[in-house]
């Protein structure tokens, strides 16, 4: 959503009508409180009072987050929104690899359970009865 948002601006769409294009392919909870925000800018509210209802939803707040520095100063915004997009990338990549890492290492005990009896049976006791004569 923040690469959308932020090409919208690249094109020229000014904040209103960019959040509106944005809500349109939204899924429809994110829609519903994308409109109630663009509704609340449209008639003249305050930013915060705007983006009040979004606090219960990450994605947006995530938006909101990015989208109030530009908003209340007037800064290009575009590029701030591709930067919080990469570090979200970033972020979410270095928990994959976390989780990676700590499923190899859970898989490492039931594996062993499974396989070291297994490979004790028929590996090594008939190598064992093998070099023992008597047991013959």
């Amino acid at each position: 959503m923040l690469e959308l948002l932020a090409t919208a601006f690249d094109a020229g769409l000014p904040m209103v009508r960019a959040l509106e294009v944005l809500a349109g392919v939204a899924n429809e909870a994110t829609r519903r409180r994308l409109v109630v925000v663009v509704a609340g800018l449209c008639i003249g509210a305050s930013w915060s009072t705007s983006w009040s209802l979004v606090h219960c939803d990450e994605v947006l707040e995530t938006l909101h987050s990015a989208l109030t520095f530009a908003a209340l100063t007037g800064a290009p915004s575009s590029a701030l929104l591709d930067a919080e997009a990469a570090q979200i990338r970033r972020i979410r990549h270095r928990t994959a690899e976390r989780r990676a890492a700590a499923l190899g290492v859970k898989l490492v005990l039931p594996l062993g359970l499974c396989f070291l009896p297994a490979f004790v049976c028929l590996g090594i006791v008939p190598v064992v009865l093998a070099m023992v004569p008597s047991f013959r």
